[in-house]
């Protein structure tokens, strides 16, 4: 049996889906799989399923439900089970059979493989591990008992993306993760870093209007939609594409050499790209 928590809940039997109905019933497996062969106390099974003001039924129901999903993962013979030990329930499966762990391990074969010098292959390997996300971390499960989970795993998200980010950019492929970085910049409107790898990836083709409209958009967002300014990094980007400092613009009186400009703009995307090799070089 197969369990997916990297987008909606799914389980799968073989090549089989299996519907799993009832929110409380997705909820408990969803805990458990979360925290697969740990033990789970039954009072935050409890928290996952109500939240606040549980019914005095809360314990039994619990276990009566837990009772029916070990008849389910029964069906099928690939192992998985789930045990009591004392007041904690554990779902005992091979961590392989989670896509969230798996996610997890192929991650870690890519850090070492890129600290090995292999960085082609941490790239695959990056690609992969990001391949098995469909959505957010249980996109249909709403417990906020849960929320610090679910928001470990998306911070586990970004790290990969970060690190492949960082090795395209240190190859010089560019161009190659613009349409990702259009995908992630919509999926977290409001990462600013991502918005600066997808400006910086469209100036480095050629393209610095686009990064700009990309600079603004997102400034934009952050002061209609949370209330506040973009960070540092946003302004000092945007200024470097410009070629104009941030808080010290040039004189009027004095002519700017547009083609001075550029050979500077390059250079800095060049000095980023080395210290971005040597920050992959020495760990």
């Amino acid at each position: 049996m197969e369990f997916g928590i990297l987008g909606p809940l799914s389980i799968r039997s073989g090549p089989s889906a299996i519907h799993l109905s009832g929110d409380r019933n997705r909820k408990l497996l969803a805990a458990l799989i979360l925290n697969v062969n740990r033990a789970v106390p039954i009072d935050r099974l409890i928290d996952v399923v109500w939240d606040e003001q549980p019914p005095v039924t809360a314990r039994q129901q619990v276990q009566n439900r837990l009772g029916q999903l070990r008849s389910m993962l029964a069906l099928d013979d690939a192992g998985q089970r789930i045990i009591r030990h004392g007041t904690s329930y554990v779902l005992e499966a091979a961590e392989e059979r989670v896509d969230a762990f798996r996610f997890r391990a192929i991650c870690a074969e890519a850090n070492s493989t890129s600290h090995g010098g292999e960085f082609e292959r941490a790239i695959g390997l990056l690609r992969d591990a990001l391949s098995l996300w469909r959505g957010p971390a249980i996109q249909d499960i709403t417990s906020p008992t849960l929320n610090a989970e679910k928001s470990a795993w998306e911070e586990a998200k970004l790290r990969a993306v970060e690190r492949l980010v960082t090795l395209e950019f240190a190859r010089g492929h560019h161009s190659v993760l613009i349409p990702d970085l259009h995908a992630w910049a919509r999926q977290y409107p409001y990462h600013e870093k991502l918005h600066c790898h997808l400006a910086e990836a469209l100036h480095t083709g050629s393209r610095t209007a686009e990064s700009l409209q990309v600079l603004a958009r997102l400034r934009a967002t952050l002061r209609d939609e949370l209330g506040i300014d973009a960070g540092q990094e946003v302004h000092e980007l945007e200024s470097r594409l410009t070629g104009r400092p941030g808080e010290f613009p040039a004189p009027v009186d004095v002519p700017v050499n547009l083609q001075a400009v550029e050979a500077l703009q390059r250079a800095l995307t060049e000095t980023t790209r080395a210290l971005q090799l040597l920050q992959i070089l020495t760990g």
